[in-house]
């Protein structure tokens, strides 16, 4: 019977275990993937607890290793979380879990309790501890949006939490050994918490100042575009206002012939003007009547023809859609932004684009193909990085679209087949939602 219920016992701390951790994550890192392979780790780290807990045979070391390699990879696959963000979170939650275990059985060993016979309870005390304290997180914890900061300060904030393993595995063995450390294994352990505590708010601040850095860049390119934008529609209300004027001139000159029975004349002027293009304006390759997209395409479409790029577009959308214009001006025009940056890299005769734009049903679909050249664009988790130059200024694109595109439950696909390029968004709009073209 005491063999069952010690299986139970390691069983259920370990299914408590996985409970914490994946509540850690709802806190700290709360967008969900929908990678199959996620569930494979989950019941790969279940088990390992179990038996871990059930066996008593591996080694510390081994455990805490283990232990961060589960939590770091669970960060990615379960929680989109990106390579700096999952190292520093499962340093910290294993640095601070290793803390408050440590406490506890620094403080039982105070009170005369034996750790090794009544390891079960202690390592239960630790896991209730750091269930309320992730709890407690939830309750208050109003977490940023986390950037992306760069590589040097990163690894000196990390270093904190990777010492405070080292020095807690080194403090447990010395108040094992030499109980009248007792006192100082306490101090130490809440210090090192402090320490914790205080190099998390840091990494905080420094995430929310590098998302506050990537926002202003986007408004920065968001006003870009409304300034072209802008550009277009004077060039063409202009454009208006001289075809106005050269036909009036044209109709008085008509009119003119006309009446003094010069019919001949009249038509040989007619075709004359007709030879020579009347009321053409500039060459508009989009005219869907939606002032946004047709400004945009048109006004790409211009630089197209002088960058010797084939563009091809076709836009079936309403003059009115219910999309705010600011998300259309970001997502079309990051699209187009990338498409363009991406055929001047490539020989003249190869460079094309191709833009499908199609609303139907309260969705609204833009595809966009173009010409490129064969390189890495994926870092080796499979993620898409920039290739421009100015990475930091322009690594937004892609970012700024995504986040456009997921205010209308949106999703944005990739398709990288070496030399072209394609990508899909998909916006579903609400009747309600505020239009303000």
């Amino acid at each position: 019977m005491g063999e069952y219920m010690s299986i139970i016992t390691g069983v259920f701390l370990a299914f408590l275990f996985i409970m914490i951790v994946r509540k850690c994550m709802d806190v700290f890192l709360p967008e969900r993937s929908n990678n199959i392979v996620r569930y494979v780790v989950w019941a790969m780290y279940f088990t390992f607890s179990s038996a871990s807990n059930l066996t008593n045979i591996v080694r510390p070391i081994v455990l805490i290793s283990t232990n961060i390699l589960f939590i770091f990879t669970l960060a990615m696959l379960d929680r989109k979380a990106s390579v700096k963000i999952a190292c520093f979170f499962s340093f910290i939650v294993c640095a601070v879990w290793m803390l408050v275990e440590v406490g506890a059985v620094i403080v039982v060993e105070m009170y005369g309790i034996n750790f090794v016979e009544n390891r079960d309870a202690v390592c239960f005390v630790s896991l209730l501890i750091m269930l309320l304290l992730v709890v407690a997180l939830d309750k208050t914890w109003k977490g940023p949006k986390y950037g992306e900061i760069p590589l040097k300060y990163f690894l000196m904030i990390l270093s904190i939490p990777l010492i405070s393993i080292f020095l807690t595995n080194r403090i447990f063995l010395i108040a094992t050994h030499h109980h009248e450390y007792n006192d100082f294994a306490v101090i130490s352990s809440a210090f090192l918490l402090m320490m914790n505590y205080i190099i998390f708010e840091v990494y905080t601040w420094m995430s929310r100042d590098a998302e506050l850095k990537s926002l202003n860049k986007l408004y920065g390119q968001q006003l870009e575009l409304c300034s072209r934008q802008a550009a277009e529609q004077e060039q063409l209300y202009m454009e208006i206002k001289r075809t106005r004027h050269d036909m009036k001139s044209h109709l008085a000159s008509l009119l003119g012939m006309v009446e003094s029975g010069e019919k001949d004349e009249a038509v040989n002027y007619i075709q004359q003007l007709l030879a020579d293009g009347l009321g053409r304006s500039s060459e508009e390759i989009s005219k869907s009547g939606n002032i946004v997209i047709d400004s945009l395409v048109n006004y790409k479409y211009s630089i197209a023809k002088k960058e010797g790029i084939a563009f091809e577009a076709s836009t079936f959308v309403p003059s009115v859609l219910p999309f705010k214009s600011e998300h259309l001006v970001i997502i079309l025009g990051n699209l187009l932004e990338n498409a363009f940056d991406a055929c001047m890299k490539v020989q003249p005769k190869g460079r094309f684009i191709r833009l499908d734009m199609n609303y139907e049903k309260n969705m609204l679909k833009i595809s966009i193909k173009n010409s490129c050249i064969y390189e890495n664009r994926r870092d080796r988790y499979g993620r898409f990085f920039s290739t421009k130059h100015d990475a930091e200024h322009h690594g937004i694109g892609l970012a700024s679209i995504k986040q456009a595109v997921s205010g209308y439950d949106g999703d944005v696909i990739i398709d990288d087949k070496g030399n072209q390029f394609g990508v899909d968004v998909i916006m579903y709009g609400k009747e309600e939602s505020e239009n303000p073209q």
